[in-house]
């Protein structure tokens, strides 16, 4: 129930989204987050970004699934596989909505995009992928210095490639939050799923999906 209420607030937030090509807070948000000139935070999220892009998401996505069969996780590997459809969805909404990216006479744009803005592909997707290795890790990792180590570089990634779609200007504010959002709708079907089905099933049949 509380899943559909979410869902509920994801329409209503696209619903504006279509209407207005910003909201209020979007331009002064943007312009704050541009004025950081700090050498450092710009490489964090330029190293963010780029695992959030072709080829190194394509890298983590099927190493980690690779990692996950190698322990016997099959059906956790085979989950992470399939949050690959997350992108067709994803596009199909940003058709619906059909808004326009930021202006090079409100914000800075380094960086030029083709394609719709709501929601941001790139938010939505490190929220699925990374937020499921995150809930991966702290699953089934044990050793505690590897399992926080692995949490803070999915958060990392996840909130830096938000912070980077906007210093950009390839994405308003209100566009990563919406990636974010779609992204954690899925991500929250994905765990459920998970947990109801996988976690619910002998032992033998959690590490062999093929068994019959």
């Amino acid at each position: 129930m509380l899943w559909f209420v979410f869902l509920v607030g994801f329409a209503v937030l696209s619903g504006f989204a279509a209407v207005y090509d910003r909201f209020p807070a979007d331009l002064w948000l943007a312009q704050r987050l541009q004025e950081i000139d700090a050498a450092g935070f710009g490489r964090a999220l330029d190293w963010a970004e780029d695992l959030a892009d072709i080829p190194w998401i394509i890298a983590v996505w099927v190493g980690a699934a690779a990692a996950l069969f190698a322990a016997a996780r099959r059906w956790e590997a085979l989950l992470l596989l399939a949050s690959v459809l997350a992108r067709p969805l994803n596009a199909g909404v940003k058709e619906l909505i059909d808004r326009p990216r930021p202006s090079a006479d409100l914000v800075v744009v380094s960086d030029h995009p083709s394609g719709l803005a709501f929601p941001s592909g790139h938010a939505d997707g490190v929220i699925v992928i990374y937020g499921l290795l995150f809930y991966f890790i702290t699953s089934f990792v044990t050793q505690p210095g590897l399992r926080l180590l692995g949490q803070a570089a999915c958060l990392w990634v996840i909130l830096f490639t938000g912070m980077e779609r906007v210093y950009v200007g390839a994405h308003w504010p209100s566009d990563v939050l919406g990636g974010y959002y779609l992204g954690g709708l899925i991500l929250a079907a994905i765990i459920a799923g998970h947990r109801l089905i996988v976690l619910g099933l002998p032992a033998d049949r959690q590490e062999d999906p093929a068994r019959e």
